[in-house]
């Protein structure tokens, strides 16, 4: 009798617990969302370029409610809800699953420090919020930061109660989403009730992973590392917090085996030269280990940070006249998907980290080379995928479509700042993309020589998308002249002075049922009849893609990667579980414009030149 009362007691004590955070259900689903475990979500370090062994997730089931502007710091009293973090508010992985009236809204969990942390100062970490957040540790405004696509971090060392047992974090989150001209990508506030096309749901509040990591008063603060393929060599340089007086040590490794080893000043490059080097590509994705070390005076290591780097060169070649996309010297086409990052149950954040890995793996198994990650930042670790994997990216600016006021054009051009130094380590990323088919576009020329001063180990696209009916309007500027053009794909006249690509074309789409977001009104560019229909197509662009290579297209990108909510022109549908077009046909296509295109050297047709 006592053992069944026992049981009986740890069911309902444990039903109890499970009705605090239930996972909602969207129109679909992907396959990884029921592998998420509440006690370990997202349980990867998310910072693998700046990696610290000694770290604590604070992801899991958070308190949560709603905001009212100016209401009182919700302290030591429960939030009416249960959140799961780091999901959208908006998106059925969090256990929310709707829109806020007020836009804003109130977090708090509490946590514990180790016992070995003691006498450490502590960093906390977020990965990415949308889009402005107010940070309070023990009642206290710790900061604020605005920006939804970047990661942020604060030292709350001297707001720790150590003589509690636990401390209490609460943040605070206002989202306004697409009603003002700040960067919001696709993001649309009326998307839950009012489905409009290529616009899609918002994404708001955490959608990163949080975490705390100790540290001791001098530690690093970034790492840049620059690949020298001419020279071969890294450059790296190193910024701390603390005494600007440390010795750096850095030590270049390959598969255990120590390559360079230098030391130096911080805030000042260190060259790392190499004897001989293993490029990276994406058919040999050779990553070199980075170990940076900070000394003090008397020798003692007082940080140790990992990271990684590869050997790449990207840049421009002129071949007869007609400038090339090149990679480590050599011409080689770039054809990718457009990817928008969207998952239909974690809208902005994937279900987990196989699932990052999913998508990466098999864009590679679809022959495609590159990827163009558009109007959306990722976190890291989807970056890492890529360097690891083997494929080049092109980073989009996630833009807005309203005219900017001033304050609005500042907070841009910070957060566009912020997107190239949080991921300019990644080899993966190639192409900066400044604006999109002129959304929210002023100062095109300016921004975008801008990048290219703060990062010129890569080349920059000023504007994606001109209008080859209007090409006055084409902004001569960065390295990239880029024309969407969707059916067929078209190229205008090949530039001279900068590499020419198709940056969008395709978009050939169809309908599976019990795989479509939304059955009253999906939204498509075209509509096909069936899988043999769209993939016969599929090839005959291509066809057409190789033909415009002879004349001097160096890039091609195919609308698009899987549905997304009402566009139902995926390679896959949204949810991930059904291939639409004949992969093996759309591979080998793929394949077709990049491989043995040595043979087009001498070929390219001087009327098509500009």
């Amino acid at each position: 009798m006592r053992k069944f009362i026992f049981l009986l007691c740890c069911c309902v004590c444990f039903s109890a617990y499970a009705q605090k955070w239930e996972m909602k259900q969207a129109p679909l689903m992907t396959p990884w969302s029921k592998n998420i475990d509440i006690h370990h979500v997202l349980p990867e370090y998310p910072r693998p370029l700046m990696q610290r062994e000694d770290w604590k997730n604070l992801n899991g089931v958070w308190e949560f409610e709603m905001r009212e502007e100016g209401d009182r710091l919700p302290a030591k009293r429960k939030l009416h809800e249960k959140i799961l973090v780091p999901y959208p508010w908006e998106s059925a992985l969090s256990g929310v699953r709707r829109q806020l009236s007020t836009q804003r809204a109130w977090y708090k969990r509490t946590f514990t420090l180790p016992k070995e942390w003691k006498g450490k100062n502590i960093i906390l970490n977020f990965g990415a919020v949308d889009w402005e957040s107010e940070i309070y540790v023990n009642g206290k405004l710790v900061g604020t930061h605005k920006g939804g696509y970047d990661p942020f971090s604060f030292n709350i060392t001297s707001y720790l109660d150590l003589s509690a047992k636990e401390q209490e974090l609460i943040v605070s989150v206002y989202d306004p989403g697409n009603s003002k001209a700040i960067p919001h990508g696709k993001q649309n506030n009326t998307r839950f009730s009012e489905p409009k096309g290529y616009s899609y749901s918002p994404s708001s509040g955490i959608w990163q992973t949080v975490w705390i990591e100790p540290v001791n008063k001098d530690h690093v603060t970034a790492i840049h590392t620059i690949p020298d393929f001419d020279k071969k060599a890294f450059h790296v340089e190193v910024n701390a917090s603390g005494n600007q007086n440390l010795k750096v040590n850095i030590c270049i490794q390959s598969q255990g085996k120590t390559e360079s080893q230098h030391s130096g000043a911080l805030n000042t490059p260190i060259t790392l030269p190499l004897q001989t080097i293993r490029p990276w590509s994406p058919d040999t994705p050779h990553l070199y280990d980075v170990i940076v070390k900070l000394t003090n005076e008397k020798g003692e290591t007082v940080d140790s940070i990992r990271s990684y780097a590869g050997m790449r060169k990207i840049s421009l070649k002129n071949e007869n006249g007609v400038q090339r996309l090149a990679l480590n010297d050599k011409f080689i086409f770039q054809m990718g998907p457009l990817d928008q990052g969207y998952w239909p149950d974690g809208i902005y954040t994937a279900p987990t980290d196989e699932a990052l890995k999913w998508d990466v793996q098999k864009i590679k198994e679809w022959g495609f080379n590159m990827i163009r990650k558009h109007i959306k930042v990722e976190p890291q670790r989807w970056y890492y995928w890529c360097d690891k994997l083997g494929i080049l990216v092109w980073q989009d600016m996630p833009n807005c479509f309203k005219t900017r006021n001033e304050e609005e054009k500042e907070q841009f051009e910070t957060e566009l700042q912020r997107m190239i130094r949080t991921h300019w380590n990644h080899p993966s990323i190639v192409n900066w993309i400044v604006f999109n088919e002129h959304w929210g576009i002023y100062d095109c020329e300016r921004i975008t020589e801008n990048v290219m001063k703060l990062d010129p180990s890569r080349l920059v696209t000023g504007n994606s998308g001109i209008d080859a009916r209007k090409p006055s309007i084409d902004y001569e500027v960065g390295h990239i002249k880029d024309n969407h053009s969707y059916r067929p794909p078209h190229v205008p006249l090949i530039s001279s002075k900068r590499a020419t690509v198709n940056g969008e074309y395709g978009a050939i789409g169809y309908k599976i049922e019990g795989h479509i977001w939304d059955t009253d009104g999906p939204w498509v560019h075209h509509n096909y009849k069936n899988k043999e229909n769209a993939t016969k197509e599929y090839v005959k662009f291509i066809q057409q893609i190789n033909e415009y290579i002879r004349r001097g297209l160096s890039a091609a990108v195919y609308t698009q990667w899987t549905d997304v909510e009402n566009e139902m022109n995926g390679l896959y549908t949204y949810d991930r579980k059904v291939e639409k077009l004949d992969k093996q046909k759309v591979s080998d296509a793929n394949r077709s414009t990049y491989t043995e295109k040595e043979q087009i050297k001498g070929q390219t047709d001087a009327q098509y030149i500009q």
